[in-house]
């Protein structure tokens, strides 16, 4: 693998940061300034690499599709839906109890910029569609009939988003657990 170079990595390293407090924080209330306090960049690096916050944001969407496709297809892997399930939204619990847990990030800065942005708000619509794909295959090595496979993973996709954004705002980590339990028996619906 080709090593990044300098300006490869001071990129990266702010979309990274980026991504972090716009999901905390949200795209609004983020400024260019914080992204690069906590990147630790001069203003300039900013702009060598992104025209604008818009632009950025973009890249941030490809950045939350990339890592929760990564971890969707790592704690999917030969699995089905309710051990996914399990492992998934275990894995969240954990990070909800130590208080590193935000929401999805594609429904909370999606949902943020969706009227005011909508040229960025449909890169996250379209990490969204990709997300259900993937329930949608999960589904499918579950053994769920094919002429189901639509209707279930939206299905379970907004009832992810809608817990998620519960979660968000209460903060209350059983919703998390609810979340799964609801999870696991939609599956049982179609089966």
């Amino acid at each position: 693998m080709a090593k990044s170079t300098k300006g490869e990595q001071s990129k990266n390293k702010l979309i990274k940061c980026a991504a972090k407090l716009f999901l905390i924080n949200g795209y609004n209330a983020t400024g260019i300034n914080e992204i690069l306090e906590l990147a630790e960049l001069p203003k300039g690096s900013f702009y060598f690499h992104f025209s604008s916050k818009k632009s950025l944001a973009i890249e941030v969407s490809n950045y939350y599709s990339e890592k929760l496709n990564e971890w969707i297809l790592n704690v999917s892997q030969d699995k089905k839906w309710d051990e996914f399930i399990n492992q998934l939204v275990g894995k969240m619990i954990k990070q909800a109890e130590d208080k590193k847990h935000f929401g999805c990030p594609l429904a909370v800065v999606g949902i943020e910029i969706a009227f005011s942005e909508p040229d960025i708000s449909q890169y996250y619509y379209k990490s969204m569609k990709d997300l259900i794909g993937m329930f949608s295959n999960i589904f499918e090595f579950s053994g769920v009939p094919s002429n189901k496979l639509d209707t279930i993973s939206h299905k379970a996709f907004a009832i992810y988003e809608g817990y998620l954004l519960y979660y968000r705002v209460s903060k209350d980590v059983d919703i998390l657990k609810r979340m799964r339990k609801d999870l696991i028996e939609i599956s049982e619906e179609y089966k």
